[in-house]
């Protein structure tokens, strides 16, 4: 059973947004403007964040990975009362972070080092500072999708049964904690998402597939939203459009599509279908 989520908070004075790649990080900065943050901030980190990213805030600073005792310093002295966690983190700028005494003692004592531990702990330390980490859906309500066909183009009858058996096998993999995303074709499951990422696993898929397969992309039973929300953007449209996937569908009101009324003006013109379907989970928190 989907444990209770906690209420949804009043929009926040101040905001400190921890930012890694690609678009979420602007999206949020301008969900917050629009709805009254008066102070926003940007952590960026060494080998992720771009520079277009830090330029979001009022206030910025990039850090490495190897120092949690400057990770807590830097937080501490910016005077940010709430912060979100936006945007990708290059494995590769974990996996060749030179990393402190500290840092290697709590990583031996996470044990199983996934998504989930690794970014509860960093909240963790976060909020013991006094800062309280939002839900990153926080200011997204207009990317995250409703019910339904997304698009003008159709999902086929093998496509809907395709939809039917891939959800299952997608929350049955996510809920494992091994990956968001798998590909299917004529009930079979031809790729399943590991740490190579969505990206790989779509053209994974799409190579066995060749052409027409499905992409179900899901949030586990119990999904903190604060990080990892599942996410599709322009690129995964390229992404499956070289693999030759017909469609994607992904959880109503627990998925962000980001630039929705783009992306799905891009899927049109690719022949992509888009759907959401309704998982019977708590939707992300939004303002």
């Amino acid at each position: 059973m989907e444990p209770a989520q906690a209420a949804t908070p009043a929009c926040p004075e101040d905001l400190l947004l921890l930012a890694g790649n690609g678009a979420l990080p602007r999206l949020v900065a301008e969900g917050a403007r629009a709805a009254g943050v008066r102070r926003i901030g940007v952590l960026g980190f060494r080998g992720s964040t771009p520079r277009a990213t830090l330029a979001l805030g009022d206030w910025s600073q990039t850090l490495s990975f190897s120092s949690l005792q400057r990770f807590r310093d830097t937080i501490r002295d910016a005077g940010f009362h709430h912060a979100i966690l936006a945007g990708q983190i290059s494995p590769l700028s974990l996996f060749r972070a030179s990393f402190d005494p500290e840092v290697l003692r709590i990583l031996r004592e996470t044990g199983i080092q996934n998504a989930h531990t690794i970014f509860t702990r960093l909240i963790t330390e976060i909020e013991s500072l006094g800062t309280r980490v939002l839900p990153s859906s926080l200011f997204l309500r207009r990317h995250i999708p409703a019910p339904g066909l997304l698009t003008r183009t159709p999902l086929s009858d093998s496509l809907q049964r395709d939809l039917d058996f891939g959800s299952r096998i997608a929350m049955a993999v996510c809920d494992l904690d091994i990956g968001q995303t798998v590909v299917v074709k004529d009930g079979v499951v031809l790729a399943v998402e590991g740490f190579e990422g969505t990206d790989s696993t779509i053209l994974r898929g799409g190579r066995i597939a060749r052409k027409g397969a499905l992409v179900v992309k899901v949030a586990k039973h119990g999904h903190d939203m604060r990080f990892d929300i599942p996410v599709v953007g322009h690129r995964t449209l390229r992404v499956m459009h070289r693999a030759r996937c017909a469609a994607i569908a992904v959880q109503a009101g627990r998925t962000l599509l980001l630039d929705q009324p783009s992306l799905l003006r891009e899927a049109d013109r690719l022949g992509i279908a888009v759907c959401a379907f309704d998982a019977g989970l708590p939707p992300a928190p939004v303002l």
